[in-house]
């Protein structure tokens, strides 16, 4: 999957960010820098469509395989999958020497707390503090069910104010230099068409998907035209399909070879999702209570969640279980970007972000940006992930000559640009 230019705020760099590195633990004398704490973001669990098959029946003309469990809920194949990845994040850092080779860590040394406004997230977050701890008794917090948390979106939770002519304007401003998206867009468009409706941009049944992208405002925010975005969400539910473990002959239709399928049609959705969360207009107001809890964890700092919980400033991995949209804004904040070779969703359900800090021997923290991910193949099959050295390096923007970015330089750089982006 090729990630629209235009999106792209940093570099994929290196490999393992953390692996064969010296514990942090219980050395005198070193000359490598030790990890100290590691603030992780996941998404969910794969989960069926938002909307019921009826819907998207009459959206598309196309009869919808049923789902197991209602719209937008984790499946248990989905529980699977998020459990894997969960206790290889456990053995990646106890590995790593962040947390203990044998026994339990301290109560405040494992913090995890779960987006409220939807049941995935916050099972999500049960699952997560079970078998990243390692079966030890940590648990995962959040606000009552279907409460807007801040955390995960400061918009929805009053925390922040979307600028209606400032978003509007930079929307348009892309729109006009390429409004039906780059080449490998069009032709995910192209694509889509003629797996749902061929011919439906000639008739009036429709539905017609490969038009040019276009935006208007409702309900407090942007929204894309109905033809590319019902593109975009029909590649994601198709997606979802298969890595929920559908039959092949279920997916698409009857199409043939499904994963090339999803590497030709996955594009539309991640222009998309990059027009409406990566636009730092969206972006910084929407993640500026989160990044800046991010920043003020590095630094070794408390950080009060929003029911009041205070997670110590020597909490040593704390984790935020959230959404796709929570990635991709962190991701226009700290300035990275990344794709997989395995993978065309690049915040495919279970993917997980980190932003480590180290220490030097001179005492320097030093920040590192870290993706772990699933391949299609792991999530279709639910695959341990056995790999050790599978956490892939990100560069941050504040730091264009290498991965290891100085706290202060990154503390600097974010805090200007939340305080010039969403002020207030």
């Amino acid at each position: 999957m090729r990630v629209p230019s235009f999106l792209c705020l940093a570099l994929l760099v290196g490999t393992t960010a953390s692996g064969g590195l010296p514990s942090a633990r219980g050395q005198a004398v070193r000359s490598q820098p030790v990890l100290e704490k590691i603030v992780l973001v996941s998404r969910h669990g794969v989960r069926s469509p938002t909307q019921p098959v009826e819907r998207l029946k009459e959206a598309t003309g196309r009869d919808w395989p049923a789902w197991p469990v209602p719209p937008g809920q984790l499946t248990d194949h989905g529980r699977m999958d998020l459990a894997l990845m969960g206790d290889f994040l456990g053995r990646h850092y106890r590995a790593a020497g962040l947390l203990p080779a044998a026994g339990c860590p301290r109560q405040a040394d494992v913090v995890i707390w779960a987006d409220a406004a939807d049941d995935r997230t916050r099972q999500s977050g049960e699952i997560m503090a079970r078998t990243v701890a390692g079966g030890c008794p940590v648990t995962s917090g959040s606000l009552p069910a279907g409460r807007h948390d801040p955390m995960f979106n400061a918009l929805a939770g009053g925390a922040a104010i979307l600028n209606r002519a400032e978003t509007m304007r930079a929307l348009s401003a892309v729109l006009r230099r390429d409004p039906r998206g780059p080449a490998a867009v069009r032709r995910a468009l192209s694509t889509m068409q003629d797996v749902i409706a061929p011919g439906g941009c000639g008739s009036a049944a429709g539905p017609c998907l490969a038009t040019a992208f276009a935006v208007d405002w409702g309900h407090g925010g942007p929204h894309l035209s109905a033809g590319p975005a019902l593109a975009a969400t029909s590649a994601e539910n198709l997606l979802l399909e298969y890595l929920q473990d559908m039959p092949e002959d279920a997916i698409a239709w009857g199409r043939r070879d499904v994963p090339a399928l999803l590497d030709d049609i996955m594009p539309a959705h991640a222009y998309a999702s990059g027009l409406l969360r990566r636009l730092p207009a969206i972006a910084y107001p929407r993640g500026r209570v989160l990044a800046s809890a991010i920043l003020d964890l590095l630094d070794g700092k408390p950080v009060t969640l929003p029911d009041g919980t205070v997670i110590g400033g020597d909490a040593r991995l704390v984790m935020f279980a959230g959404h796709d949209t929570t990635l991709d804004m962190l991701a226009t904040i700290f300035g990275l970007d990344w794709q997989f070779a395995d993978q065309p969703d690049r915040t495919a359900p279970d993917t997980t972000l980190g932003l480590e800090l180290w220490r030097r021997p001179d005492g320097a923290p030093i920040v590192r940006a870290v993706i772990f991910h699933q391949g299609l193949a792991e999530l279709r099959h639910a695959l341990p992930l056995e790999n050790t050295d599978r956490a892939m390096a990100l560069r941050i923007a504040a730091c264009p000559q290498g991965q290891d970015c100085p706290l202060p330089v990154v503390e600097k750089g974010i805090r200007a640009a939340i305080a010039t982006h969403a002020p207030g």
